[in-house]
């Protein structure tokens, strides 16, 4: 799993998010498949990041949820961090992954992938 961090400008925490204009950005990037026995690793990792980051990006292209206690993990955290202003975004889930992270709740956002435009073809 891949971690990054991202900043527009220096933090200068007063309180909540930090000082206007101040925004984090963490992006998650797991690979493999994720069941119940990882939900706990997740969901630690996830309590750190939402209650310090403005927005959470995790990036499902490489990896597979299989488990409601997992899709659970990540609504929690969404939930959190809408609590403090901030979004949960979940982006290129497959159609399993979709229907358990849905069936959690309502407070992240699933993106789903945005398909390449075909390229142009050359004429004669």
């Amino acid at each position: 799993m891949t971690v990054m961090l991202a900043s527009s400008s220096p933090a200068r925490s007063t309180a909540g998010f930090g000082a206007v204009g101040s925004w984090i950005t963490a992006t998650l990037r797991p690979a493999g498949t994720f069941g119940r026995d990882d939900a706990g690793r997740l969901r630690g990792l996830l309590d750190v990041l939402s209650a310090n980051a403005s927005m959470v990006v995790i990036d499902l292209e490489s990896a597979r949820v299989r488990s409601g206690r997992l899709a659970a993990a990540i609504e929690h955290a969404a939930e959190e961090l809408e609590c403090r202003g901030g979004c949960l975004v979940c982006v290129n889930a497959d159609p399993v992954t979709r229907a358990l992270l849905a069936a959690a709740g309502h407070h992240l956002v699933i993106v789903d992938q945005v398909p390449e435009p075909p390229a142009a073809s050359a004429s004669a």
